[in-house]
Formats: structure tokens, sequence, C-alpha cells
């Protein structure tokens, strides 16, 4: 006997179903028909039907009084996300980001040799005095913001092997140059979930760079925002801000939950 398909009929019937699905994928632990129904402002009545044919068709699962996303969510997130790049993700919120702070954004990636981290994309600030530099361009992971952001997640073994065989040249006269510094540094990126520079690699420009997650918790990519050292300083605590929120919200479309 073949499976019957329960038709959703009516013009609310799909904006209902993306907040429900939204609504569920933001509360993991799950919810029942009566908080739905109270955050979406939707009659108990009205979500049934919507309710049964996405379950039925495995889009939620409900496991007591509480429904969760089904097995069809996940297998139609990631075909989605299967299609597209960090890149193209990320690129509507740098474009956000730019116009939030007025400031460069840039999306950053670390090599497969863990030398370097590159910049794959870039978003302009439109300000004549502006952070500048090329797609492509690479910077040393002991003295930029998403370099150093990148070596505070690797493994204890990783970073060791890497803080031994690196020669820490002064790029500038703020480039940390010793490597018990530069390891206490690291620890408290990590813990605090944001990496600044200022004038570390470049004495005109200060960094400000947040973690990108994917949907297993591993680090993926960086956002970083590139300031004039001046305006840099005056707002530290604006551009941290600022970059964790933007990079928070790209983890989220890659569907890192921010219990992991």
């Amino acid at each position: 006997m073949e499976k019957a398909v329960v038709k959703l009929d009516g013009p609310m019937v799909l904006p209902r179903a993306f907040a429900l699905l939204r609504l569920l994928a933001s509360v993991p632990q799950g919810l029942n028909l009566s908080d739905i129904s109270a955050q979406l402002d939707v009659p108990k009545s009205s979500l049934s039907a919507t309710l049964k044919a996405l379950t039925e068709q495995k889009f939620l699962i409900r496991q007591g009084s509480l429904y969760h996303l089904g097995s069809e969510s996940f297998s139609l997130a990631s075909v989605i996300l299967a299609g597209r790049s960090i890149r193209q993700i990320a690129r509507p919120y740098l474009e956000r980001t730019m116009e939030a702070c007025g400031e460069t954004v840039l999306l950053a990636v670390l090599d497969p040799g863990m030398q370097h981290a590159s910049y794959i994309d870039i978003v302009e600030s439109p300000k004549s005095v502006r952070f500048s530099v090329s797609i492509g361009t690479q910077r040393p992971l002991y003295a930029s913001s998403c370099g150093r952001l990148f070596l505070s997640h690797q493994s204890e073994s990783a970073r060791q092997t890497y803080l031994s065989n690196v020669t820490l040249d002064a790029v500038t006269d703020k480039t940390i140059v010793e490597r018990e510094a530069l390891a206490d540094v690291l620890d408290n990126i990590y813990k605090v979930g944001v990496s600044v520079t200022l004038g570390d690699y470049s004495q005109d420009s200060a960094g400000f760079s947040a973690p990108i997650f994917n949907s297993d918790g591993e680090l993926v990519a960086a956002l970083v925002i590139g300031v004039p050292i001046s305006r840099g300083l005056r707002e530290i605590d604006r551009f941290r801000e600022v970059a964790v929120q933007s990079a928070q919200a790209i983890s989220k479309v890659l569907g890192h939950n921010e219990e992991q």
C-alpha cells in the first residue's frame, strides 16, 4: 500500500510551517503544542494539521508531548549547505556587518600547512581611510587576529608544535615575539571567544576576529573586522561585540548549536 501524502492547503500553511521549523531549530530540547502556539501566536487548532503533516513526513518527530526537528529537516539542511561554499553562505553576513559597523569585513580560513590564514572574501568599507587588502592575502598565525584565533582552537600538541618551530619575527614594535607570552594570549582568546590585535601586524591597523563553527562544532572560518588603528582603539568593545554576533549568526546557519 502506498503511503498517503497529507496535503496542506491554504495561503498561511507554508509561512506557518517555516516559522514552526525555525522555532524548533532554535529550541533543541523541543516544545509542546501550547508553547508552540504561544510563541507563534497561532491557535492550537490551527497548528494541529501542520504538526501532524510535518510529523508524518518526518520533518518533525514527537517524543511524548514534545516536538523536535526530524530526520527530513536535517537531510534538507545538509543538501542545501552541501551545494554552497562557506564563502557563499557568509557573504550576506559580511555585507550586513560592514553596514552595521562601517568598517572593512573579511572572511578568513586556515591554510592547510597551518602557517598562515588567508582572506577568501572581503567587503570593503566605503570610508576614505579604511583597512584594505586583496582576496588571497595571507597573514602569519602568530601576528594576526584571525591567525591567533585559529591557533587558539588547535589541539595542545598542534599548538606546541607550531610554537616550537615558528620564527617569531617582530613585524611591528607591537608584535608578540615571546613564546610564553603568545601562549598566554592564545589561552585567553579561546576563553573569551574573540581575538583582537592592535598594531601587531600592521602598526596602522587593528583586527577583531570571531570564530565561525559548523554543525560538528569545528572552527571552519573567522569573521574579521579590519579597522584603522585610531578607530579600533576608540571602539574596541563595539567591534568585538559586532564581530562575535556576526560570526555566531553565520555559525547558526551552518547548524552550530551554541551549547556545543
